[in-house]
């Protein structure tokens, strides 16, 4: 990779990776603000935002936006997580100068028309019981409540209905206005680009935006403890999960090897026991959270009522057999080597590649060469997997959060706890 920095007069830095071969450009508009920015009473604020970005500006309405960029054959969307909103273009290398037109004019001149904004609150609104129907989303939405209960890490992206639903334009303006300083800003740039032409491009549609001081937010910890929810459903939807570890923790990447090895593909303990061998689910994998203060590893899975008991007996079997005897050298190299082929295999997408700066940028102050990430992977071996485990795994304070019949919650739950 051949990463370039150029920081603008205003304090927007912006980085590019120029890719041989490529004529597609991926291009972003990143801040370093999340639902983790949101105070008591603003849950949900960060993903409306997200939303009336493209719901029209001072010189484009919300169809002008969204045709400006597909009748270049161009893609344009936006993502909002818990410490970073994504704004982000997929275009020909001749339109990265519309690209980075859009996204500034989205960003900085917005309007919140009225009609708009009541167009997308019934939009979110309808997300929301979206998720709610969809348990395999219900129960991590749950599990991340639980894991960190009083916390900003805790409280949904989405927000709530009645919170949503009390909103004006006047929020989002105040928000963007109190959020979204330069210093919190950054554009990555991917593909078929040259670096000086971002740069000018870059300087001369973000010169309306400003720096200003935006508050530190509070340290976020972890919690854990028990959560269910009643529903009448054909499955359970189960989570275990532990207190992982931040994205600035060096043993992060033991944590992921370590999840791969147990529930991270066909080959892993947990698909291997509970699916192949048992047959007591469909869908059951392991997962690895990182944020800057903390993170969580867990494994969900799905089955029908009366299996819950035996798929968590067996789970819980596999834990153990890991705290007892390891892992075999078989399976580490081939969990790093799933690792290692994920991530290069990653190098092929420039949208991935434009994100991986950004992630990299906001947790390590730098970007990271992919040499030296893969160097990190190889470095797990079988002493520094039993650290890991022993570290994450033995703790008492645990996460569990069900979703499934009511008459089956209790009982699962006695075997949980």
């Amino acid at each position: 990779m051949t990463i370039k920095l150029t920081a603008l007069p205003n304090g927007i830095k912006v980085f590019t990776d120029s890719i041989e071969g490529f004529e597609s450009a991926s291009i972003g508009i990143f801040v370093n603000v999340g639902s983790v920015d949101e105070k008591s009473g603003q849950e949900g604020l960060s993903h409306f935002l997200e939303h009336m970005a493209f719901k029209g500006t001072k010189t484009r309405s919300a169809l002008q936006i969204s045709s400006a960029i597909e009748s270049v054959g161009g893609f344009i969307n936006a993502y909002t997580g818990k410490e970073i909103t994504a704004y982000h273009t997929k275009v020909l290398k001749k339109d990265v100068k519309l690209s980075i037109d859009i996204l500034s004019d989205i960003l900085l001149n917005s309007v919140f028309d009225k009609d708009e904004f009541e167009k997308e609150r019934g939009v979110i609104i309808q997300e929301i019981r979206q998720v709610n129907d969809s348990p395999d989303d219900l129960v991590f939405d749950l599990f991340q409540e639980q894991a960190f209960k009083n916390t900003r890490l805790g409280t949904s992206i989405l927000g709530s209905e009645e919170r949503i639903q009390s909103y004006t334009t006047s929020d989002l303006e105040n928000y963007i206005k109190s959020k979204y300083a330069t210093n919190r800003l950054i554009i990555c740039a991917s593909g078929a680009v040259d670096h000086n032409e971002i740069v000018e491009y870059a300087e001369k549609y973000t010169a309306g935006f400003s720096n200003f001081d935006v508050p530190i937010v509070e340290k976020q910890t972890y919690s854990g403890g028990v959560v269910s929810k009643a529903k009448d459903l054909e499955q359970v939807h189960y989570i275990a999960g532990y207190e992982g570890v931040s994205h600035t923790d060096n043993n992060k990447y033991d944590l992921c090897v370590l999840s791969a090895i147990i529930g991270g593909g066909m080959s892993s303990r947990l698909f291997q026991q509970i699916r192949e061998k048992r047959g007591l689910v469909y869908s059951i994998f392991s997962f690895v959270s990182n944020y800057r203060d903390t993170g969580t590893f867990g494994y969900y899975a799905a089955c029908a009522p009366e299996k819950a008991k035996d798929v968590m007996l067996y789970s819980n079997e596999e834990i153990d057999n890991i705290l007892k005897n390891g892992v075999t050298r078989e399976e580490l190299e081939r969990a790093k080597n799933q690792l290692k082929a994920s991530l290069l295999m990653g190098l092929e997408s420039s949208s991935t590649r434009m994100e991986r700066m950004a992630s990299q940028y906001f947790y390590h102050g730098r970007i990271m060469d992919m040499t030296e990430v893969a160097k990190n992977i190889d470095a797990v071996n079988q002493d520094s997997i039993k650290h890991i485990a022993e570290k994450i795994l033995t703790t008492n304070n645990t996460t569990t959060a069900i979703v499934g019949p009511k008459d089956e919650i209790n009982n699962i739950l006695q075997e949980a706890v």
